[in-house]
């Protein structure tokens, strides 16, 4: 039997931390190899001391894997089934996390580097200065160890982390023929399978994330342009100039089916987004409110047209529904490529004919 699938630790950081810690203290090749990948270069010439989860106060957190190599520092973030915490790169690449490692090692100065190491692909580091690397590295080569019982553990690692990125090579199939993934490999398939409809499509932003709650978790794939959002932010434009204008939806990763595509959302958001009860007391909430309920009417009266299922709705954020074809999982994404389409240039004019009536 697989040793990782044994002991259910596939998914624990912290123990897959350990398990990288015991590899890179056994073979210095092994940590050579690794840095090389998140273009660090390992002074052979000097000693490495590797230490885990290492404490720098609550306002910064705790990284989980530093390295010090003769004059350098070595940070390593790993996930593996979680995303980043809030801003947590941002904090362990600050002028204070800097200056609690040098403490904390003994060190005056340093050479710093940042790795984020993750399993799941759809998953960014919010710093750009963190090397991002995926854990399919350790499918690409030879990893020498010494010791032989780690060598087998890390072979079985290996084993699972194959099994894992198999399915994912091939979203479409993967999705229609509903195999067995769990919800970290279907949010990937999602995201390769609808980035792809539109990475093509120059105007368009897109981004994703997951949302959860009690008895749910979602992926939220969101597509925006650059018109579609006030050029500058409601705290200095005011409420009543601000928009944020997306496309979104969603797949249920809790479902036991795999081509589970919901509903096309339209939103009507302030720049940045916050919630209502941040804004609801602010003078110009209501000329905001306004102006996104009369934007969902412009919009549903030029979308019901071409799209008579569509619904107009007038919740807090959601201005427009449309249902998408769910008959099979390629006419699902055809469906809703379609109509992301034919949307961008119904949202186009709407914004257009708010902004010449000078309501944005």
């Amino acid at each position: 039997m697989n040793t990782i699938d044994a002991l259910n630790i596939f998914y624990r950081e912290d123990v897959i931390s350990d398990l990288l810690k015991s590899c890179f203290e056994d073979s210095p090749a092994f940590l050579k190899q690794f840095l090389a990948a998140g273009d660090v270069a390992l002074n052979t010439h000097a000693g490495y001391t590797i230490m885990n989860r290492l404490e720098l106060g609550k306002a910064i957190g705790t990284p989980d894997m530093v390295i010090v190599n003769g004059d350098q520092i070595i940070v390593i973030e790993n996930k593996l089934g979680t995303g980043e915490g809030i801003l947590q790169t941002i904090r362990y690449e600050s002028n204070e996390a800097k200056e609690g490692l040098l403490k904390k090692v003994g060190m005056e100065a340093a050479t710093f580097h940042y790795i984020f190491l993750t399993l799941d692909t759809t998953v960014m580091p919010s710093s750009s200065n963190f090397k991002h690397l995926y854990y399919s590295e350790f499918l690409t080569q030879d990893w020498i160890l010494q010791d032989s019982t780690l060598h087998m553990i890390f072979k079985d690692f290996q084993e699972k982390l194959h099994a894992f990125y198999a399915p994912l090579r091939t979203p479409f199939e993967t999705l229609a023929t509903d195999y067995a993934l769990d919800s970290t490999q279907k949010k990937i398939c999602w995201q390769q399978l609808l980035f792809d409809q539109f990475n093509a499509h120059a105007p368009f932003t897109l981004d994703w994330g997951e949302v959860g709650g009690t008895g749910r978790n979602n992926f939220l794939f969101l597509i925006t342009k650059s018109n579609w959002k006030a050029t500058a932010p409601f705290d200095k434009a005011g409420l009543s100039k601000t928009f944020y204008v997306h496309i979104d939806t969603y797949i249920n990763l809790l479902s036991s089916s795999n081509d589970s595509l919901n509903e096309i959302g339209v939103r009507f958001e302030t720049n940045p987004y916050v919630p209502h009860a941040k804004i609801k007391n602010d003078p110009q909430y209501a000329k905001f409110i306004e102006h996104k309920q009369l934007f969902a009417e412009r919009l549903y009266e030029l979308v019901k047209e071409s799209l008579p299922a569509s619904k107009k709705r007038n919740t807090k954020l959601l201005s427009l529904s449309i249902p998408i074809d769910k008959s099979s999982l390629g006419k699902s994404i055809d469906d809703y490529t379609q109509k992301v389409l034919m949307l961008e240039k119904i949202i186009d004019a709407v914004i257009e004919s708010m902004k010449e009536d000078n309501l944005l």
